[in-house]
């Protein structure tokens, strides 16, 4: 429904003609045929892109021509939507025009549109305040060439005048023209950078203003696999910047993260609580995050200069909320007056780490941590990140990348990769019954340590120990059919030590998969929680993009495998390596009837450069061709049976007698005997 309230009657959203500087075109397709041009029934014809920077106000105008090809884009096109933040942006609409049979119809007007306050990360506790301008244009038939442009005037005051823009003229369909331009003072001082086949600018001066510009025809399209890291940049793009240093950057925050000259009074019991009661800086420190964790619940309030500021310290500690800007002052002000070094660090939660090659600029992060310094190490503690355990080593840190911490002089430093260690641990014990048909038993205990311990911590939380209990067993369930639990889960918790192991026991209903053609043989086939959870990658024949494989991490199953009979299985041991990453796979038998089964793969490296990937497919496809183990046994009238140099029995010796006599019988009748 429409948005009824002051922003609507202040008059945010207005109707004008476009500016001479960005007169509506002529379309020109010069021979294009659109059809063969389309993606999901839409030809995109023109990208326009003008900020201005010269006028009073900073101001964004911006135009879509595109064509409905196919009956998927009727939707699509006939939508007009624009975001915008009323607190400091007025939206002025240009048009949105239907053009069919050289004849072109005007649909936009203030009855047309409705103001939406769309909170669109509700759900993440995250309010922003932005309005969204909607309208449908009417009547869009199969081969109309729509046109939508308007203007954004206005920019964050917070930002302190900075302005920055990345424009990507690559899209994941083909794009006919991109055309994008930047005018500014002559005496304005504006850098960029551009990335992958972006064309050269070109450069002009009148009347004391200089125009950037940037062209590109027939741009084909590029789409990105999902797990191609988010800092790799390969489409067609221009940023552009006011010049500025990293320290610059730090200075539009700093002051505002400040400690005040006075702390509310219940905070300071509490912090010299904390102070009394541990005597490290390593455990102080520790104390204090979970402190700031324990006392606020995520709530994010970014209207205005909100997006870029944090809250007071009395508004923080008396509302028990906040978002990561918050809690992060909050946690600098607890360590600070616990006598430790710490501030505040600004970072990119998607790509943080390729800024150290970006050029700086104002709205390079969006996330907030504490850097601290204890036991002579620097310490990335993210007080969003709750619930944490663990002494100060322990601890999960914030995320691998580019920080820049909000110190006199600032730099950028780099968040380094913890060293890796065993994240997930299981140990399986199987005991088969001596009839196919029988259940079997199974013991499970998986040690969870460093994130993978919080991630486990929060799910418990959050969900409680019946619904992992119960998500566990379906898990295993999906592989084996029905499990049925002997015992219920056992949960324990090392909070110093940031471990959690968990110890599962059940009764596998049908732990075998019956062989067609009645007693021919029962199949086993393991439980893949190794190798294909932890080796991610979308293989494609002609892929030229690095993969994000995730932090670094050990993942190893270890499963023995009690048997009634002697089976014949032959021992393997087999080691592999790839490009950041090795694997592990071995089966050896303990005794005659016991066997061990060993899975490990080695993420010894977040990324696979795009030169690798390859040689990561080949490892890939070795290691989920070995990621457990699989069997055959024999049966005879519904009983496992042993192979043919174990023990025989009794009725292995009358099966031979039986043929022996036979024979003897068939050779006495034969003729001429």
């Amino acid at each position: 429904m429409a948005f009824e309230g002051e922003c609507a009657g202040e008059a945010k959203l207005s109707f004008a003609p476009a500016p001479m500087e960005f007169a509506s075109r002529d379309i020109d397709m010069s021979g294009r045929d659109a059809f063969a041009l389309t993606e999901r029934g839409v030809c995109y014809i023109l990208s326009e892109t003008l900020i201005d920077l010269s006028e009073p106000a900073q101001v964004y105008r911006t135009r879509l021509v595109q064509q409905v090809t196919g009956s998927d884009g009727l939707q699509p096109t006939a939508s007009f939507e624009i975001v915008f933040d009323p607190a400091h942006e007025r939206l002025v609409i240009h048009t949105a025009s239907v053009l069919r049979d050289g004849e072109r119809r005007e649909a936009a007007s203030p009855a047309a549109f409705e103001l939406l306050r769309r909170e669109l990360n509700l759900e993440r506790a995250m309010y922003d305040g932005r309005l969204t301008a909607h309208m449908i244009i009417p009547d869009v038939r199969v081969g109309d060439i729509v046109e939508t442009a308007f203007s954004i005037i206005g920019a964050n005051p917070a930002l302190g005048g900075r302005f920055s823009r990345r424009q990507q003229l690559q899209w994941a369909a083909h794009l006919i023209e991109a055309d994008f331009r930047v005018r500014a003072p002559q005496d304005r001082a504006l850098v960029w950078r551009t990335h992958g086949a972006a064309p050269s600018v070109e450069e002009t001066l009148e009347a004391g203003v200089r125009q950037w510009r940037w062209r590109q025809q027939d741009i084909p399209a590029l789409i990105y696999d999902n797990d191609t890291p988010a800092w790799w940049i390969a489409h067609s793009e221009i940023h552009i910047a006011g010049r500025m240093s990293w320290d610059e950057v730090a200075a539009l925050f700093r002051d505002h993260y400040l400690a005040p000259a006075e702390l509310p009074q219940a905070l300071t019991g509490e912090i010299d609580q904390l102070a009394v009661s541990f005597a490290t800086a390593g455990e102080r420190a520790a104390e204090a995050l979970r402190f700031v964790q324990r006392l606020l619940r995520y709530h994010s309030v970014g209207m205005g200069a909100g997006g870029f500021r944090p809250r007071a310290i009395r508004e923080i500690w008396d509302s028990r909320y906040g978002d990561c800007k918050d809690a992060s002052r909050l946690l600098t002000v607890v360590l600070q007056r616990l006598g430790l070094e710490a501030c505040p660090a600004l970072v990119n939660t998607a790509t943080g780490a390729g800024l150290n090659e970006a050029m700086p600029h104002a709205t390079a992060f969006d996330h907030c941590v504490v850097r601290a310094e204890a036991e002579g190490k620097v310490w990335w503690l993210d007080p969003t990140m709750a619930p944490q355990a663990g002494r100060l080593s322990r601890l999960t840190q914030a995320r691998p990348g580019w920080a820049l911490s909000l110190r006199v002089e600032a730099r950028l430093e780099q968040i380094r990769e913890v060293e890796r260690q065993i994240v997930c641990e299981t140990f399986e014990e199987w005991t088969f019954g001596r009839n196919a048909a029988d259940p079997a038993e199974l013991k499970l205990r998986t040690i969870y340590r460093s994130w993978r311990a919080d991630d486990m911590r929060r799910w418990g939380e959050n969900e409680g120990f019946p619904s992992v209990s119960r998500r566990m067993r379906e898990g295993l369930e999906r592989t084996y059919g029905e499990v049925l639990e002997v015992e219920p889960l056992t949960w324990a918790d090392d909070t110093a030590a940031n471990e959690i192991a968990l110890i599962e026991h059940y009764s596998v209903s049908k732990p075998f998969a019956v062989n067609e053609g009645g007693d021919a043989g029962v199949k086993f086939e393991s439980l893949d929680d190794v190798v294909g959870p932890t080796l991610v990658g979308s293989e494609r024949p002609r892929r030229e993009q690095p993969i994000h494989i995730g932090t670094p991490r050990i993942v190893r199953v270890e499963r023995v495998l009690n048997f009634p009979i002697k089976p014949q299985i032959t021992p393997w041991n087999l080691a592999l390596s790839g490009p950041g990453v090795t694997g592990r796979s071995q089966f050896e038998w303990l005794d005659p009837k016991r066997g061990r089964n060993i899975v490990e793969v080695d993420v010894e490296r977040s990324i696979v450069a795009a030169s690798e990937v390859r040689s990561y497919f080949a490892f890939q496809r070795r290691m989920r061709a070995n990621n457990g183990i699989s069997f055959v046994l024999d049966t005879r009238r519904g009983r496992l049976t042993g192979d043919a140099k174990g023990q025989t029995t009794w009725r292995s010796w009358a099966v031979v007698g039986a043929i022996v006599l036979l024979l003897i019988l068939l050779r006495v009748a034969a003729p001429g005997a």
